[in-house]
């Protein structure tokens, strides 16, 4: 399977990034509400490199400590020139053996880029990160009519940068992490047009 270009991507997103995440950002802090933490907490983003959501969720919450996990060189000098005073670790994710623990852990736009049985693993992976009681949220696309056409379109446009990225349905999520935590809340985000399905978790 050909492997997504992370240095290209960083150097170059696709035109529609910034709208998507203006999108996902907005749904990301409304999930860490329904987290309902009371004191400050600490948070991880895995494949977090160049992260776009860091200055927002510091600027709406009590934050710790905030880190991020990611195997791209180039995102992780990205994040680390936007934000010099937080911890960024560059690391295999699959590979990864966690010495340190956090309240969330969450993801957008990971683990699609893997094989099912490592989608299992990575996804696994954030509970094994996350303290008991803390919380896990994931982004994922899924395959709706929409996200169908609009990465079509893309692909004839030659714009279309993912070629590892496999859209999940929440269905096969839930299979792996129902084992680690209790579902709280889920639902699929449309207005992106890549559509995205925001998932949340406790751990047990």
């Amino acid at each position: 399977m050909q492997r997504t270009d992370w240095n290209r991507y960083y150097s170059s997103p696709m035109p529609t990034a910034f709208w998507s995440r203006m999108i996902v950002k907005q749904h990301l802090l409304k999930m860490i509400r329904k987290c309902r933490f009371q004191d400050k907490f600490s948070v991880a983003e895995l494949g977090g490199g160049g992260s776009c959501f860091c200055e927002s969720v510091e600027a709406k919450f009590q934050i710790s400590d905030y880190s991020i996990y990611d195997s791209c060189q180039a995102g992780i000098d990205s994040f680390l020139r936007k934000n010099p005073l937080h911890q960024a670790i560059f690391t295999d994710l699959l590979k990864l053996q966690p010495d340190k623990f956090y309240d969330l852990v969450f993801s957008v736009g990971l683990i699609e880029h893997f094989s099912r049985e490592e989608t299992g693993r990575i996804i696994r992976k954030h509970f094994e990160m996350t303290k008991p009681g803390g919380c896990v949220i994931l982004f994922f696309p899924t395959p709706t009519l929409l996200y169908r056409i609009t990465r079509k379109s893309a692909e004839l446009l030659h714009l279309w940068q993912f070629p590892d990225e496999r859209p999940l349905l929440p269905e096969e999520i839930r299979k792996t992490a129902d084992k680690s935590g209790i579902f709280i809340n889920g639902y699929t985000i449309h207005t992106n047009f890549l559509t995205q399905y925001a998932a949340l978790y406790r751990k047990t």
